[in-house]
Order: C-alpha cells, then sequence, then structure tokens
C-alpha cells in the first residue's frame, strides 16, 4: 500500500512537469470544390507533429513547445489548360515539391512565435506534379491530360519563415487573432500579416497552423483576411537572379485572401474547413479572383 502510494505521488509529480501530445493528418488545398481548375489549384499536405509542456518552476509557470513535420506539394495551373500557344499562358504551370520543419514556443495559450525552414524543388517532373495532376484528371475526372506547356524550370530551394501569434478576448467566446509571418528564400520571400474574429470554445489560436495547446472539444468560427507583400515568388515568375522563364509573367507585389471558416474537435479527431477568396496572384490574369476551400483532417493520439 504504501508502494502504491509513493508511485501516485510521484506520478503527480512529475505529470505536472511534462506532457505529451501527438497527432497526424492531411491538409488539401482545391478549387475543384467550386467547378474550377486554374491558378494555385492544388495543394496536399501530410503532417505529424508532437507537443510537450515543460513546467518551469512550482508556481506552474512553463511554455508549450511544439514540432511540426510536413511533406508537401502545390500545383499551378493556367487558365486556358489545353493551349499551347504562349499568348494565352496568363499564369504559369509549376509544381512544388517540399520537406518542412516548424517549431512553435508558446508561454501563454494566446501569445507565442515560431519559426521553420523548407527544402524542396520545382519543375513538372521534378515535383511530380505534372503525371499526379494528369493521373488524376485522366482516371478519376475522366478528363483530357493537361498540356503542360511553359512550365517554370527545375531548381532546388531552401526557404526560411519565422512568424508571430496573439490573440486577445473581446467579449464572452469573441476574440480578436492574429499572426504575423516573415518568408525568405529562393523559392518565396513575403510578409504576410493575417488578422480576424475568432469565436468558440477552444482556449489558444487554433485557426494558426497545427496548433495543440490546450485542444478541447466543441466547434469555432473564424473571419478575417491575410494581407501579403509579395517580394519574390519562384512558381509565378522564375529565378531573381535570372531570366530562365520563356514569358515575361510577373507576380503580384500585394495579394489579400478574404477567409471565413470553422473547426470541430471530437477526441480524437479534428477537423477544419477555411474558405479562401483570393486576389490576383499575377498581373496577367484572366480572371481576377479565386476561390479554392481549405480542409484540413488530423488524429490527435
Amino acid at each position: 500500500m504504501k508502494f502504491k502510494r509513493l508511485l501516485f505521488v510521484i506520478l503527480i509529480f512529475f505529470g505536472g512537469f511534462l506532457f505529451g501530445q501527438q497527432y497526424a493528418g492531411i491538409t488539401v488545398d482545391n478549387d475543384l470544390y467550386f467547378g474550377i481548375d486554374r491558378y494555385y489549384s492544388s495543394g496536399i499536405f501530410l503532417q505529424y507533429g508532437k507537443l510537450k509542456f515543460s513546467q518551469e518552476d512550482s508556481l506552474g509557470k512553463g511554455k508549450y513547445i511544439s514540432k511540426h513535420w510536413e511533406l508537401g506539394q502545390e500545383i499551378n495551373t493556367p487558365n486556358f489548360r489545353s493551349t499551347t500557344n504562349l499568348a494565352k499562358i496568363d499564369y504559369p504551370y509549376n509544381g512544388w515539391l517540399f520537406l518542412a520543419f516548424k517549431k512553435q514556443v508558446f508561454k501563454q495559450l494566446n501569445f507565442g512565435y515560431g519559426w521553420g525552414i523548407q527544402l524542396g524543388t520545382t519543375g513538372a517532373d521534378a515535383s511530380k506534379a505534372k503525371f499526379l495532376q494528369n493521373t488524376y484528371h485522366r482516371y478519376v475526372l475522366n478528363l483530357d491530360p493537361l498540356a503542360w506547356s511553359y512550365v517554370i524550370p527545375q531548381a532546388y530551394h531552401f526557404n526560411f519563415d519565422t512568424s508571430l501569434y496573439w490573440g486577445r478576448k473581446l467579449k464572452g467566446k469573441l476574440k480578436w487573432v492574429h499572426e504575423n509571418t516573415l518568408r525568405a528564400g529562393t523559392f518565396r520571400t513575403a510578409f504576410q500579416t493575417r488578422f480576424g474574429f475568432q469565436w468558440g470554445s477552444f482556449s489558444g489560436l487554433p485557426f494558426f497552423g497545427q496548433r495543440m495547446e490546450e485542444v478541447n472539444h466543441g466547434i469555432a468560427f473564424f473571419t478575417g483576411t491575410a494581407l501579403e507583400l509579395n517580394l519574390h515568388d519562384y512558381s509565378l515568375s522564375g529565378s531573381l537572379f535570372q531570366s530562365n522563364t520563356p514569358f515575361s509573367i510577373e507576380a503580384a507585389l500585394l495579394r489579400n485572401r478574404l477567409q471565413a471558416g470553422f473547426l470541430f474537435y471530437q477526441a480524437p479527431y479534428f477537423l477544419r474547413v477555411i474558405f479562401n477568396y483570393s486576389s490576383p496572384y499575377t498581373n496577367t490574369q484572366l480572371v481576377k479572383y479565386h476561390p479554392y476551400l481549405n480542409i484540413s483532417f488530423r488524429r490527435v493520439f
């Protein structure tokens, strides 16, 4: 009996200093839900992450530290998908295949920071984008394969990003939330600020990234916008240092995405859906606004 009591005390004592949580999931971006297939037409991201809470002193102060790994692919498609006429290309074909790592640190549920790196390759064949997209169109959608003419050339890339997250309770379950992100590297260099209103029973900032701090059961809603100052985007205009594309497409300097969505968590499953309505990514886009849906599903264990 004394041994059991001692074991119980030890578990309670050390359990307060460290707990862990993990997840595995998938996120998909696609405009197919709206009956279209153009511009940023597809994104598939396989994700895994883990969280621990490190208690720093006897007063219960500590910090949440989470690490996230991702294997992702993005695909760009012009408005006229079957054309081989350079004059009709308003948006380049491109594939982007990458591995990513991100670390986030939160001393409070509503304030934290993170950093991450990406290593990957562009190009129709190197990124497997042409093969996967045409296979899907041919055998799933029963459509003709896409032309994949005038493609952003293959190249290897390294990117770095850093983010700052914070939220402020307004009234009841309503909260103002904000995320600032700086990206720099050979693939993308940009500054983005994303902000809006969150309503629901969730603690922290669950609409920003693959967050896990004190995930509780329930549902929440988000509406807001993401403003981006784009300095360079290899997926749209090619290399910053030399002309390596057959066209003169310029990426838009300023971008804006209106967003609205919800998330639902019932252990151990988590679902998040966000509607995006984006301004032009290039100065030559024939259709000025582009909708797509972001769906994230993961299992926490």
